[in-house]
């Protein structure tokens, strides 16, 4: 992966330079977390994230701003022949915001991140995963969950 995406912003480069294009480079969350059997896959997703944030300090001089995206865990075709008889509504329930991604939750801060609404955001890989790095497992296995300690519907600080 990361030499696919090395050669193609090689190629594309000046149009990208004419255009003051983007270029988002798209990694996963393996780059951030391990995984058994996953090694050689997510030391890729880490070079992309460290070659996203080195090509846009190099390119920014030159008018294009680099940036990546990082999904989670999102329903395609081969999830379904990762996991055999998982489905979405299940698989979801492991997931901080209750479900799945899906493709097009994706592709809309893909669309973002390209646009020039996003213009001053360069060399960040943005993490769209469902809150799935954002939560520590096995957190409540050693702390008393706050709404047992202090009822239903505490929110901590306020």
């Amino acid at each position: 992966p990361v030499r696919a995406q090395f050669f193609l912003t090689q190629r594309l480069l000046a149009a990208l330079e004419e255009a003051r294009g983007v270029v988002v480079n798209l990694t996963s969350i393996h780059a951030y977390q391990g995984m058994r059997e996953h090694s050689v896959y997510a030391g890729t997703k880490g070079a992309i994230v460290s070659y996203t944030r080195e090509l846009a300090v190099e390119l920014a001089p030159r008018g294009v701003r680099v940036v990546g995206l990082a999904p989670g865990g999102v329903w395609v075709e081969n999830t379904t022949k990762a996991m055999g008889k998982a489905n979405p509504e299940e698989h979801g329930k492991g997931i901080p915001c209750g479900f799945v991604g899906m493709p097009i939750d994706i592709a809309k801060v893909a669309v973002f991140l390209a646009s020039p609404e996003a213009r001053y955001i360069l060399g960040h890989t943005l993490i769209v995963d469902g809150g799935t790095t954002a939560w520590m497992p096995f957190g409540e296995q050693w702390r008393t969950p706050l709404n047992a300690q202090f009822g239903k519907g505490y929110v901590p600080g306020l």
